[in-house]
């Protein structure tokens, strides 16, 4: 499993080595580059789905958060932003917002399993948050408690469960997104879920912080410690350098080698800390979101 001592995270680290750098003019010559992206995956099951993008203004960094569906003339994408330089993920297929959404899925049915119904469970959808003067970002999905928009939604605070996926060669990227989430709030963010997309394999990693109290140096064995304590994600916030992001846990599904079989599943169950996710302990009837392998067969049906 993969882990990281240090939580800092640039905006342009590990993006694939044929990512695009475009100098900003005008949305029309944004769309061009957004289009070779999505012609690529017409035709290639994977490749790079980035482009950052230099010479931003403000009222282009609001464009670009606040109008998705026409900024790039309908291309869909994930936008994020420090100062005057942008990130694009460009969305190349409909199977990407299918594995998000059938993960969402699996986690609604499960909370609706235990009482908790459709209005206390806030999810978002790719909102943009604003952290420091002159940041942002968005992710693919975004969950956040009652506790965090009791005053409603336009004034809802950070998230605790964010869902960020992508195709496999991203998946570098989407780690230090996940980074980044934990860094720009604190670790008021809890849980970041990668999902890297595939023809030939759908790979989801459980992203969290160390508490405060772990060796500086995580290992194996610290990791093995840390995912065994229940919670296992820290209580509370935690300034960006203390922070020790890892991944806690991963999934990876194949489809079946025999025909008419369900995917192949290696790594379940998965666990979501009800604490993490909902910012306090379960009551009656509830507890932690456990997804088994017969929920990842079916989040992935039709999808490899």
């Amino acid at each position: 499993m993969a882990h990281d001592r240090g939580s800092g995270s640039s905006l342009i680290s590990d993006l694939p080595d044929d990512h695009i750098v475009h100098i900003f003019s005008h949305p029309k010559s944004l769309k061009v580059e957004a289009d070779k992206i999505i012609e690529w995956f017409e035709q290639n099951d994977d490749g790079n789905q980035w482009i950052v993008v230099l010479g931003l203004r403000p009222s282009t960094i609001e464009m670009l958060s606040n109008d998705r569906r026409t900024s790039l003339g309908g291309i869909s994408y994930r936008f994020q932003w420090e100062g005057s330089c942008g990130l694009i993920k460009v969305v190349p297929s409909g199977s990407h917002q299918l594995a998000t959404g059938r993960f969402v899925d699996v986690v609604k049915s499960k909370l609706l399993a235990m009482g908790i119904t459709y209005g206390e469970s806030m999810w978002l959808g790719s909102t943009t948050y604003k952290f420091a003067i002159g940041k942002g970002k968005e992710g693919d999905q975004t969950f956040v408690p009652p506790s965090r928009c009791s005053t409603g939604v336009t004034n809802a605070g950070y998230p605790t469960l964010v869902i960020e996926t992508g195709v496999s060669v991203s998946l570098p990227r989407l780690r230090q997104d996940a980074k980044k989430w934990f860094a720009d709030t604190n670790g008021e963010v809890r849980i970041v879920i990668l999902i890297a997309v595939s023809q030939k394999k759908l790979l989801i990693e459980k992203w969290e912080l160390a508490n405060l109290a772990s060796p500086r140096s995580l290992t194996r064995s610290t990791i093995h410690q840390l995912t065994s304590q229940t919670p296992n994600s820290p209580a509370v916030m935690q300034p960006a350098p203390l922070q020790q992001p890892y991944c806690a846990h991963e999934v990876e599904i194949k489809p079946s080698q025999v025909v008419g079989r369900p995917n192949e599943v290696t790594g379940a169950p998965m666990v979501l800390p009800f604490f993490a996710v909902y910012d306090r302990f379960p009551g009656a009837g509830e507890s932690d979101i456990v997804l088994n392998r017969r929920d990842f067969e079916q989040m992935t049906n039709l999808l490899l």
